[in-house]
């Protein structure tokens, strides 16, 4: 290999085709055995001169390839050898020799794929290597260069390099070059007439970390009002504390103080996700409540007025740093979660809401943006860009398991501006003026408008005009048999729409959600059947997350109440007259009972997918109420199936209600199982509320009755049972899939003769997996299938058997009954449909026989390393901290929450803040006992909690007179007895350790007695049913004022002292004034 120079290597290698990280191992066998053959291998000076000398001929090597012009893969090979393998004498050897190239391609190549390199860079010792050589060789040679003469895309490639040089450096450096201090000069100088934006971003970082020798220094300027000058104090830049910054004149200006910066950081951040999490409107009230936010905390204090423009930049910027903040929480903090609807609530809300709120009330000025995205900090855009770097590298995570070459990635920035673009309020160009550095994006494929567009069965695209009309034809027109989950390329019309409802413009999608649930509010409201059905079902799937979409536009309340209405009150109404019009017509009949299935399931779906309480809505509903409801009984018992049948469970005791619910039931077994056919007069005699609840009933003994030998001809029960998917009877199938769930765990639990399970596995197979479906079924089927879904995966893979010994650390896969796999796969088939929100995504992207860890069934998993106490004590620090973030984000915090219970969080929180405050004090105070110090750490908390419960300034006002109400019999028991979905409550016997009681503050027996043991007052008289006591019944301020009203009610009797009675009526008081002044 004497002969072989690096020139013929590389040339070799190019001409071949050979990939940059296969040539560059290559060049280390070159690089080490070149070495070698001097023999010169220790650390003397002769080896350091050997060395530089190999590297002197590399780079003239090098230079010799760039200038032949033949190969522009030779550039990813020099970029490899000098950055990737970092060489420092080859650095020094190869950039003065730089602008001796004189192929601009080369050299433009060359600037931007070294960028691309370092804008991903993370090898920690590269980046230090970098940093040390940048003051003294990369930024001089960079700027070594005749900046009036080369082309402009030079120029801003090379701008992009230094950026990322300067961002990489440690620290600040002084250069004494003059021609270095010129270059930069008419660096900038050019560069500010080609790009602004970039322009700006490189003075800062030069001004803060390069200075030159005998160049005049700018006056230092004060921390405090940097900060203030910002559009933002919500970003996660340094905050120096007052009591370190140098004293300075005082100013009349208005300057908060450290403090209340870092609380109003915390209140944005809580803000913006509870209106998010809880389906708030975006519209102009919102815009002006949160400009209120700001003076709420700076009260009597002369906050200065903002403009609409700037409090626009200031929310952009302030909605991306919690952004940041939420998907590395969800990275560091959160790793035994799955939890991504709020994350698709946020990308909902920045990418579509923002830029109609900046469309309908900023004065136009384009600044509105550029100046929010100049001022994002750093730390936020790398927490962004590495969150989505890292979901991008799991997706192609065995495509090449030794490709580590970095790739960019297109993250919510990109999609941030991409929709700015399309309602004209920012040029193409800004989208590489901005974010070039991550991916340069071909603008001229961007839409520049907001048109709704479809494409037609011929291939021709159509713009949308009229989005009414366009909606009414294409429904009108819809074959429900062809929404199957199927390809979509044949899809058309506004199935077509919902399957790219992701990519359509702010505006459109707003006037699309508008007008298709007014539709359906009529077709509700004139017994439209037919589009009723074919609205819902469209819904149900949430197509490219359209059904998300739709929900923060028009709210799920407005969706959920007008479903509720039809179910619970037009319903009993309007059936039995239109069921008599559509007598002679199957069809008619078909749709009535489908529309009513249809509808019921969409109300699963919002309550099921999005946690959202349909308790809430009959509460707060004017016509609605809970007594009368067939939804939230149904919804709320769905794995329930009673073991006797009752046409109507509210005549339970009635003896002709009984004899004709028997007889309804002899009806129908011996049309499904003894006659094989079903009769006109039972389908006319059943209503669509009695078959949700028929067919499960039948279904369960049939099953019972299977596993007990008590029935052996499986041919006639699967023949009886394919009527349970006939489209009027599908209904049933609802309780069945949730009810199915916690029958096959107790028999999985019990010993069961391999035969008899075949046959319950055949049985399920018939109904869930059917060799042939209607038609008009198949839609409904595979929506029923994906309800229950993960939590029937999880159990029937329990009842698989590895086929071989295990070996090691390996094993066989797992395998089952040919009728249990059928089941299996088509389950995961159903829920590849449409997006499926927080669930482990391994569960339905492929059934991984060697998965790398446990697959997770639920949202959450409580495990060894991260135990619920520990989890708890984090997030009780971050109160203690004054942590600007929650640090959990609310999501997964909520159901902290509703797993502890929220009176036990509230009670754990209080004691240990009230430990930790008296014995240690607050971090980073002066004074650890000032007691206006830990009232700040109890504003924190207080805020959390007021942020946490209230909903709106109307909630607020309701719990508001509920609180300050003296009134006892107004309030109403914990354990109300409504159809209200109360949280679980934690088994007592749960162990705790020396440990767990120091850190909940057991010294403090006199509270904890009180807290445990004195909680319900006996009343003899039945309290007055409250519905805002009701509606705000786990709310923190409830909880609150109940163990205040307990603890009037023992200081009497000497059951707590008076000490800790004015403790609870403190924080009492101090929750109602955090209500009074608290903008929601």
């Amino acid at each position: 290999m004497e002969d072989e120079t690096a020139y013929k290597l590389a040339l070799g290698c190019a001409e071949r085709q050979i990939t940059a990280p296969d040539f560059l191992n290559l060049y280390k066998e070159f690089y080490t055995e070149r070495l070698a053959t001097s023999g010169e291998n220790d650390e003397s000076p002769a080896a350091d001169s050997t060395a530089k000398e190999l590297c002197d001929t590399l780079a003239v090597d090098f230079l010799r390839l760039l200038n032949s012009q033949k190969h522009l893969i030779i550039v990813d090979y020099l970029v490899q050898v000098l950055f990737v393998n970092y060489n420092t004498i080859l650095v020094h050897a190869f950039l003065p020799r730089l602008y001796s190239v004189g192929n601009s391609v080369m050299l433009l190549h060359f600037f931007s794929q070294s960028s691309a390199f370092l804008a991903n860079l993370s090898d920690s010792l590269i980046a230090d290597e970098v940093s040390r050589d940048a003051p003294g060789c990369i930024i001089p040679n960079v700027l070594n260069a005749n900046i009036n003469e080369i082309s402009d895309e030079l120029v801003v490639a090379i701008a992009r390099f230094l950026q990322l040089i300067l961002k990489n450096m440690n620290g600040n450096a002084t250069i004494a070059s003059e021609r270095t201090r010129e270059g930069t000069y008419t660096l900038m100088s050019r560069l500010s007439k080609l790009n602004r934006l970039l322009h700006r971003k490189i003075s800062v970082s030069l001004d803060a970390k390069i200075g030159f020798k005998d160049a005049n220094i700018p006056a230092t300027k004060d921390a405090t009002h940097d900060f203030m000058s910002s559009p933002t104090i919500s970003s996660p830049q340094f905050i120096p504390s007052p009591f370190s910054t140098s004293k300075v004149p005082t100013s009349k200006a208005f300057t908060p103080k450290y403090g209340d910066m870092k609380l109003l950081r915390f209140y944005k951040n809580i803000w913006l996700n509870n209106k998010i999490m809880n389906w708030e409107p975006i519209d102009s009230s919102f815009l002006s409540n949160y400009t209120m936010i700001a003076p709420t905390i700076f009260q009597d204090k002369g906050n200065p007025a903002k403009t609409v423009d700037t409090e626009l930049t200031d929310l952009i910027e302030t909605s991306f740093t919690c952004f940041a903040q939420f998907v590395s929480n969800k990275q560091y903090h959160q790793a035994n979660s799955y939890f991504n609807l709020l994350e698709r609530q946020w990308i909902i809300f920045i990418v579509k809401h923002i830029p109609l709120l900046i469309l309908e009330h900023s004065s136009g000025n384009p600044q509105v943006v550029t100046n929010a995205l100049e001022n994002i900090d750093d730390k936020v855009v790398k927490a962004i860009r590495t969150y989505y770097s890292e979901k991008d590298d799991v997706k192609k995570a065995n495509e090449d398991l030794f490709d580590d070459y970095p790739s960019a990635s297109l993250d919510i920035r990109h999609d941030f501006i991409k929709n700015l673009i399309k309602l004209g309020l920012q040029p193409s160009a800004l989208i590489n003026d901005y974010l070039g550095e991550d991916q340069m994006i071909d603008t001229k494929g961007l839409s520049v408008t907001d048109e709704l567009v479809v494409t037609n069965l011929q291939g021709v695209q159509e713009v949308i005009s009229d989005i009414a009309s366009f909606i009414s034809t294409s429904l009108d027109s819809l074959d429900p048999e062809l929404i199957t989950g199927q390809a979509t390329e044949q899809a058309e019309g506004l199935l077509q729409i919902l399957n790219n409802f992701d990519n359509i413009s702010p505006t459109k999608q707003r006037e699309l959600s508008t007008s298709l649930i007014g539709m359906l509010q009529k077709a509700l409201v004139d017994f439209d059947f037919n589009r009723i059905t074919k609205i819902c079902l469209l819904l149900s799937f949430n197509f490219s997350h359209s059904l998300t979409a739709i929900l923060s536009f028009v709210t799920p309340t407005k969706v959920c109440e007008m479903l509720m209405r039809f179910i619970d009150i037009s319903w009993d109404g309007c059936v039995e007259t239109k069921k008599k019009e559509a007598a002679d017509s199957e069809f008619e009949t078909m749709n009535i009972f489908s529309s009513f299935a249809w509808s019921l399931l969409l109300l699963i779906v919002i309550s099921q997918n999005y946690d959202f309480s349909l308790v809430d809505v009959v509460l707060q509903s004017s016509d609605l109420d809970l007594e009368n409801s067939f939804v939230v009984p149904f919804i709320s018992k769905l794995p329930e199936i009673p073991d006797a049948f009752f046409k109507d469970v509210r005549k339970a005791a009635d003896p002709n209600m009984r004899a004709e619910s028997l007889l309804m039931v002899e009806g129908w077994l011996k049309g499904l199982f003894i006659n094989g056919s079903i009769s006109d007069s039972l389908v006319q005699n059943v209503d669509a509320k009695e078959l949700a609840m028929l067919c499960p009933f039948i279904f369960k003994q049939v099953l019972l009755a299977l596993e007990a030998q008590a029935l052996n001809d499986l041919s006639n029960l699967i023949g009886g049972f394919e009527y349970f998917l006939q489209p009027f009877m599908q209904i049933g199938l609802i309780k069945i899939v949730y009810w199915l769930e916690q029958y096959l765990y107790s028999l999985k639990s019990d010993t069961i003769a391999d035969d008899v399970l075949g046959n319950i596995f055949t049985l399920l197979d018939s109904i869930f997996n059917p060799s042939s479906l209607n038609e008009d079924s198949r839609s409904f089927h595979n929506a029923v299938l994906r309800l229950n879904a993960i939590r029937l995966l999880k159990v029937l893979r329990k009842f698989r058997v590895q086929s071989q010994s295990n070996y090691g650390i390996y094993s066989s896969e797992a395998s089952g009954h040919p009728k249990l796999e059928s089941l299996i796969k088509n389950l995961t088939a159903a829920l590849q449909i449409s997006p499926n929100y927080n669930v482990d995504p391994r569960i339905t992207s492929s059934d991984n026989a060697f998965p790398q860890k446990q697959l997770n069934y639920g949202n959450i998993m409580i495990l060894n390393e991260n135990p619920i106490n520990k989890i708890m004590t984090n997030q009780i620090n971050s109160f203690w901290n004054l942590h600007s973030s929650t640090y959990y984000n609310l999501d997964y915090l909520r159901e902290i929450i509703n797993l502890v219970t929220p009176r036990n969080f509230l009670i754990d929180v209080f004691r240990t803040l009230e430990y930790k405050l008296s014995t240690y004090g607050v971090p980073g105070a002066r004074n650890r006992m000032s007691s206006a110090e830990s009232e700040h750490v109890l504003d924190y908390l207080f805020y959390f909690m007021a942020l946490f419960d209230i909903k709106s300034q109307t909630h607020a006002m309701h719990l508001l007179s509920l609180m300050e109400s003296n009134e006892e019999q107004e309030e109403p028991s914990v354990s109300m007895r409504l159809q209200i979905k109360a949280d679980p409550v934690p088994k007592q016997e749960v162990a705790q350790d020396d440990d767990f009681d120091m850190l909940f503050g057991e010294n403090d027996t006199s509270t904890h007695g009180a807290d445990e043991e004195i909680q319900i007052i006996n009343v003899e008289e039945v309290p007055k049913f409250n519905h805002s006591a009701a509606f705000h019944r786990q709310s923190f301020g409830l909880i609150l004022h109940e163990l205040k009203t307990n603890y009037e009610a023992a200081l009497p009797a000497g059951f707590i002292t008076q000490e800790a009675y004015k403790r609870i009526e403190r924080y009492h008081q101090k929750y109602i004034d955090i209500l009074k002044k608290c903008i929601f």
